[in-house]
């Protein structure tokens, strides 16, 4: 009887993924997802019973950390999208693009593509394509990176089976073979944002993809989802990592303008804060139990920094995820402190902040005017003291 237990037990289904939604109420439910809208709310099945959050903000898988944007042959839209894969060919129109992990072909619109990197791309490239150095340029061109670095500005006309018909600048139209060619960059004066207009929700999948949504429905196992770029897709739960809804009930400081911003050096000039970035142009890291996360959304700071934001009494409630950058902060010390309405919150773990586990923030800013975030000094002065505010946002009933 033991052998047939055994096997029963090696075959058993896997457990469906336990999310810890977030609303505008207070309730953070943990439970198998039942029901989910970006414009009402999420539900899930708990030991409890089922639990519902009003006004949908977030929801993340429980235990899994926020994966690195993808490292190796990915395209890049001008929405945001980071989509691990391969490139299949397509027209004036259309490109082809092959999902590396559910290896579905996905039709997305030219016009909506900034870059294609057909190899891994270097470790000190910048995660925005609007910084990429070979593609900018003026006047601005279609742009191929060849894999010994040199870049050729011209006119991308056509796709063919193995390669790219191009005109460079000054040149004969040519055919170009893929396995030259390190990455594809589009003219951006032809890429559009297409930025939608009501609520939309960036997906972080566990292979590191980013996917900008505009709809979605919950069928059995899996999210089927409008992507903004283009494609239907269908993702199955097992595979998402977290959902954060834009243009919704939250409003994220990185899309703001602070009030008031000062920074001062601790010897000579001071450090520019960054929205969704570090001070040093890189993804926002931080270290929880689940291990590693990189944040999208944020703020980069470094003492000493003080940004002031204008509530107006609209908010209900400020969030962050507030820790030294994993990569640049590890032997690093900070003083950091938040203030509503000239009044300090105590947060006696943020102001002997030090390398290690992030800390999760929640402050009540029902009716305030004003809230403040400090960056200071720790007793080391500033070194290694890259502070990042992760999915910093404020919330409204």
């Amino acid at each position: 009887m033991l052998p047939l237990v055994l096997a029963l037990t090696l075959n058993a289904p896997p457990e469906p993924p336990q999310f810890t939604v977030v609303g505008t109420d207070e309730n953070t439910p943990t439970g198998k997802l039942i029901a989910i809208s970006l414009t009402s709310g999420a539900k899930v099945s708990t030991p409890g019973g089922a639990m519902s959050v009003s006004r949908l903000v977030a929801l993340k898988k429980s235990g899994a950390a926020l994966p690195s944007l993808p490292s190796g042959a990915h395209i890049v839209t001008a929405t945001g999208d980071r989509v691990p894969g391969t490139l299949n060919g397509g027209d004036a129109k259309v490109l082809k693009f092959r999902h590396a992990t559910s290896d579905e072909e996905w039709s997305i619109a030219v016009d909506a593509v900034a870059a294609v990197w057909l190899r891994p791309p270097p470790a000190d490239t910048p995660t925005d394509p609007a910084n990429y150095t070979w593609l900018a340029g003026t006047p601005t061109r279609d742009v191929l990176l060849y894999r010994n670095g040199d870049a050729v500005r011209g006119a991308l006309t056509e796709f063919t089976v193995a390669g790219v018909k191009f005109t460079p600048d000054g040149g004969a139209a040519r055919e170009v073979s893929l396995k030259d060619l390190a990455a594809i960059g589009f003219n951006p004066r032809f890429v559009r944002p297409r930025k939608p207009k009501g609520p939309y929700a960036p997906l972080v999948l566990s292979d590191g993809t980013r996917l900008v949504v505009r709809e979605i429905e919950l069928k059995a196992d899996s999210l089927v989802c409008k992507a903004v770029c283009g494609p239907a897709v269908e993702v199955p739960l097992a595979n998402l990592v977290s959902l954060d809804v834009l243009q919704g009930s939250a409003t994220y400081l990185s899309d703001m303008k602070p009030k008031k911003a000062e920074t001062t050096g601790f010897l000579g000039d001071g450090w520019a804060w960054t929205p969704d970035r570090t001070v040093r142009n890189q993804p926002l890291r931080l270290l929880s139990n689940d291990g590693e996360n990189t944040f999208d959304k944020g703020l980069g700071t470094h003492p000493k920094t003080v940004l002031t934001y204008d509530l107006s009494g609209k908010y209900t409630r400020f969030e962050a995820v507030v820790g030294l950058d994993a990569a640049t902060g590890n032997r690093g010390r900070a003083n950091v402190r938040v203030r509503v309405d000239d009044k300090e919150i105590p947060l006696p773990a943020l102001k002997t902040l030090s390398a290690g586990n992030a800390i999760p923030l929640r402050v009540d800013v029902r009716g305030a005017k004003e809230l403040v975030l400090v960056t200071d000094f720790g007793p080391t002065g500033d070194v290694r003291a890259d502070v990042n505010w992760g999915n910093a946002r404020l919330t409204a009933e």
